[in-house]
């Protein structure tokens, strides 16, 4: 079954390479797992969306879990899906900017955090009519 995933973690140590490093590690990793979603990465913050099916989901989280750039990881949101909200999409990030702050609106000051569970399918769904999601 295709299964949706979204979780929040705190960046153990915030650094631009560990965002490279698992933003490249996830294109490559979810393209041959079949699984695909978004990543945000904000204020030390990550909220990453997967979907895909729920046994590679659950391997992939196993995987996330022992990832020592993550603590406090949470997850926000598990159910099955009837289709993918971003099927092209083997990894995308946002680049943080005028119009992602416009869509958050009041969301943006309280940043990652502030969102809560129920909000969190939402705000990426809104956040991917945003332009400024880097796709490769």
């Amino acid at each position: 079954m295709l299964a949706r995933l979204i979780y929040r973690s705190m960046s153990k140590a915030p650094s631009g390479e560990d965002l490279r490093d698992i933003l490249a590690c996830s294109r490559r990793n979810n393209a041959q797992r079949g699984i695909t979603g978004a990543l945000c990465h904000l204020r030390g913050t990550y909220m990453q969306y997967l979907e895909g099916d729920e046994a590679a989901i659950r391997r992939l989280m196993e995987t996330i879990g022992q990832d020592p750039r993550h603590v406090d990881l949470i997850v926000l949101e598990y159910r099955f899906i009837a289709a993918r909200a971003f099927p092209s999409w083997s990894m995308a990030l946002i680049d943080w900017n005028a119009d992602v702050q416009e869509v958050l609106g009041p969301l943006s000051d309280m940043g990652l955090c502030g969102i809560q569970p129920s909000m969190a399918a939402p705000m990426f769904r809104a956040l991917s009519q945003a332009s400024s999601w880097k796709t490769q």
